[in-house]
Parts: C-alpha cells; structure tokens; sequence
C-alpha cells in the first residue's frame, strides 16, 4: 500500500513536472511572439513619426495641405513655439541664453554656440520683474527643468 502510495505520489508529480514544463514552454513561445510583434509596432511609429515630419517640414516650406493636416502643423508650431519660450525663460533664470540655431542653453556672454558653433546674436538687457505668482509656463516641476536643457529637435 506504501507502494503504491509512493507510486502513484511520484507519477503526479512526474505529470505535473511535464504540464509546468509545457505551460512555461508556450509562455515563453508566447512571450517570443509579444517581443516581436512590439518591435514590428515600434517600426511602424518611427515610419508614422518619419512621415509625420516630412508632411512637418513641408508645411513650414509653405507647401500647400488639405485643411485637417493644414490645422495639425499649426498647432505643433504653436507648441513649438510655447516650448521655446519656455526655455528662454528658464535659461533666463539661471543666466543664461538659448542658441537661436539648435536650441541649446549657452552662457549669457558666448558669443558662439558650444554645441553648433552657430553665432550667437547679441540679447539686449532686460529688468526682470518678479512676479508673485508664477505665469503657467513658468510652472516647471524639478525633473521637467532637467530633462527641457535638451536642445530643441531638428526638424
């Protein structure tokens, strides 16, 4: 009856041995498949975006769109726009200015970008006025004021 007991003990464990075995060889099948059906969908958004830039870019050359598109490119210029302004304000802040050619954040007497060596125009001074309540675009958390130092994208 031990025996039997045992037996019988050691070939549910063997069946379950073999079932855990399959279950995490078609999860790991599975998992395959995911990875690269993520990778095909990554492909896909980067050919979006690269589209996406070429309708961009043609829009700002002044080539002619259907009006949906049309109102698109406006709008991403107009965050284009709020994002620059930004920046100069918060380089403004700690002292410095913006390269007008690729965005990046320069000492306020360089005369050449560090980054692009483009020439930097020279900003006339401004009384700063602080204001007791900051303006929405002003409003940076701590980690968005390191991440937005990054010069401007190309388009």
């Amino acid at each position: 009856m031990a025996d039997d007991f045992f037996s019988e003990f050691g070939e549910t464990l063997h069946q379950a041995a073999k079932e855990f075995s399959a279950k995490t060889d078609n999860f790991f099948e599975s998992q395959k498949i995911r990875n690269r059906i993520n990778g095909e969908q990554k492909q896909i958004d980067q050919c979006l975006k690269d589209v996406g830039n070429i309708i961009y870019k043609k829009f700002v050359e002044g080539e002619p769109f259907h009006e949906d598109i049309a109102a698109l490119c406006e709008e991403i210029t107009d965050h284009k726009v709020a994002i620059a302004k930004m920046r100069e304000n918060m380089a403004r802040k700690k002292g410095e200015k913006i390269c007008g050619a690729c965005g990046a954040s320069l000492p306020k007497e360089a005369m050449f970008c560090l980054q692009c060596g483009a020439q930097c125009k020279e900003e006339p001074e401004e009384e700063t006025v602080e204001d007791p309540k900051p303006a929405p675009e002003e409003d940076f958390s701590e980690e968005e004021a390191q991440t937005d130092d990054s010069p401007k994208e190309e388009i």
